[in-house]
């Protein structure tokens, strides 16, 4: 059995959920207000039997055990398969217990150089930089304690001694990140001297690398931990670990360029900010941030470097200096908008302000930036037309061609038709005009398939995964369809790389329970279709589970009737949904149960609805 199955057998949803969610006996199944989203009647519901649950609200979020860990603990799957495993009492393979043993050590390493940069921030030898942090920076105790700032004294190999006569070795210093190897072979010595230094940790605020600011002259002025086994920076994002809660709280994170672009936010008490490390905003970070916040709006310095930072963090203007970079800018605008729900927006600063400056000097400017902060796309589209000489035909319609990828890049068919009208006005030319220059040409029409799709022979969730792993053309009609739409959190892993094309490194790793059962469903024997059978198919399984979706939210409304019939008699539930039905407002006690038959008799027309449109 393997260790998601076995933590499967071993833990009662109801009972680990119930933990942390109130949860009441609602038949055979529980339900309760949802923790993810605010509501004053219950829609969230645990399936016993399934071990699933679902919120039938607002969010519709659902899914497994693990899928319930990860989105309350904010946690990608592995981590989710570690917290259960170890609440289970189930041991993972070797290999992975390896792996987690080694970067638990390497983060151990940066944290003991957390403390040890504070040592020296606070002795005789920090006074250079407590005068920098509280006197040019305006830092007070309580920040510098907060985030853990330190000094890294200008000497060869202070802390590799530290680490030294604490046990760590020269190599898992190296492989830290905290030391660097000598170019003449002789001992590797500290990779940060003279410095600043800044923690970094993940966004379970475990220390997983360091930045450090240079005093006086020298390159660089910022220099980060590498790349390394514990440290991405194209997974990191500076603070999230500080920023979480009020992004959660305000619906908003704002990402700045620097550490010192956080820090002094914070203790002007703006503290849903994070920060990029010299990178670029990746489709991994946006997808961290959606954990906490849908709103992301992108606060930079107003100079033209500061500009130009917005739109390489924006991970959607690259470069228009060709047709094909036009089309790498669209490609990656709609990956974004696929993977992850983001509301993205441009905030430029005041001339001559960092965020810095402006949350200390004037924090009701700062509240307005954020609030009024355009659309990414609108901010594109006015960095493209600013500067630009409408003086003849040929110049205008060399503007809209380099505005079509963003425009494109709009998924929405309403807000792009709104560009267009205010690029019309702007230009002084007709919106047809525009939308011709858009239309590409459509592919044409597909034939309906001759032969029957084969009825699906186990779960429709299975056999809608397994079409997919037998046909890769599907990618391309189904790159938006929704991981969420499968219950099993290991299937939702195998959805998103399918979507990504990055199944074959994963199929490399034989410890992987993710893998396992990409083996398992590449190895089931699935007919040969064609690719409109194949498209045809899929359809039908979608279908299917949505239909299935809305019979399971029926019957556990049907069990609540059931349950009433009990306590009141089925002559007062009848007589409350009738009134209900009729429009009557219903008392304070009989709201909920009013709410409730409401509710079961939208559903059956909703699923009579569906059946008789599939039927046709």
């Amino acid at each position: 059995m393997d260790a998601v199955t076995e933590i499967k057998r071993r833990i009662e949803p109801a009972e680990y959920i119930g933990r942390s969610v109130k949860l009441q006996k609602a038949g055979r199944n529980f339900r309760g207000l949802c923790p993810f989203h605010t509501e004053k009647t219950p829609s969230f519901y645990v399936f016993t039997d399934r071990g699933s649950w679902r919120c039938f609200g607002s969010c519709g979020e659902g899914g497994d055990i693990f899928s319930f860990v990860q989105k309350r603990e904010n946690v990608d799957f592995r981590e989710s398969l570690r917290i259960l495993a170890e609440e289970a009492g189930v041991e993972l393979s070797a290999r992975a217990a390896e792996q987690r043993t080694r970067a638990e050590r390497l983060s151990a390493i940066v944290s003991a150089s957390v403390d040890f940069y504070e040592q020296q921030l606070a002795g005789e030898r920090g006074g250079e930089a407590r005068a920098y942090l509280t006197e040019t920076r305006g830092l007070n105790a309580e920040t510098v304690q907060r985030f853990r700032l330190g000094w890294a004294p200008d000497e060869w190999r202070l802390l590799r001694d530290y680490l030294l006569g604490r046990g760590y070795s020269d190599e898992d210093a190296l492989a830290a990140g905290v030391l660097h190897e000598s170019d003449s072979g002789g001992a590797p010595y500290d990779r940060f001297r003279g410095r600043v230094t800044i923690p970094i940790a993940d966004d379970r605020g475990v220390y997983v690398g360091l930045g450090g600011r240079i005093l006086g002259d020298g390159e660089p002025k910022y220099l980060n931990s590498p790349q390394s086994e514990i440290f991405d920076k194209g997974r990191i994002l500076y603070a999230l670990d500080v920023a979480g809660e009020q992004a959660r709280e305000s619906g908003t994170v704002v990402v700045v360029e620097g550490y010192l672009d956080v820090i002094g936010p914070w203790q002007a008490g703006f503290r849903n900010l994070v920060a990029t490390m010299g990178t670029s905003l990746t489709e991994r970070h946006a997808a961290r941030l959606t954990r906490f916040a849908s709103r992301v709006v992108l606060a930079m310095d107003p100079d033209s470097a500061g500009m130009a930072a917005a739109e390489r963090a924006g991970s959607l203007l690259l470069d228009f200096g060709s047709p094909e970079a036009m089309g790498a800018a669209q490609r990656s605008a709609e990956a974004i908008s696929a993977d992850v729900d983001l509301d993205l927006r441009v905030a430029p600063l005041p001339a001559g302000q960092d965020p810095d400056d402006l949350t200390r000097e004037d924090p009701e400017a700062w509240r307005a930036a954020i609030e009024n902060a355009a659309p990414f796309a609108r901010f594109l589209l006015e960095r493209l037309i600013a500067g630009s000489r409408v003086d003849s035909p040929l110049e205008t319609g060399r503007i809209v061609d380099r505005l079509r990828p963003v425009l494109l890049a709009v998924r929405n068919p309403v807000e792009r038709s709104a560009h267009i009208q205010g690029i019309a006005r702007r230009l002084g030319i007709a919106e047809r005009a525009i939308a011709d220059r858009l239309r590409v040409q459509a592919r044409g029409p597909q034939p309906r398939p001759e032969a029957e799709v084969v009825a699906a022979r186990a779960p429709a969730e299975e056999a809608l995964l397994a079409t997919l792993l037998h046909n890769p053309g599907l990618r391309a009609d189904l790159r938006h369809l929704p991981p969420d739409l499968f219950l099993d959190a290991l299937d939702r892993e195998i959805v998103q790389r399918w979507r990504h094309d990055e199944l074959d490194a994963l199929a490399k790793d034989d410890d992987d329970p993710v893998a396992a059962r990409l083996a398992r469903l590449r190895a089931r024997r699935e007919p040969a279709l064609t690719a409109a059978d194949a498209r045809e198919r899929a359809s039908d399984l979608i279908r299917h589970i949505v239909r299935e979706r809305l019979i399971q939210r029926q019957s556990a409304v049907t069990e609540e009737l059931a349950e009433a019939e009990r306590e009141l008699g089925a002559a007062r539930v009848t007589e409350v949904a009738h009134r209900a039905w009729l429009g009557a407002l219903p008392s304070e006690e009989t709201l909920e149960l009013a709410q409730i038959a409401i509710e079961e008799l939208e559903l059956g027309l909703s699923i009579h609805r569906r059946e008789e449109r599939d039927a046709s």
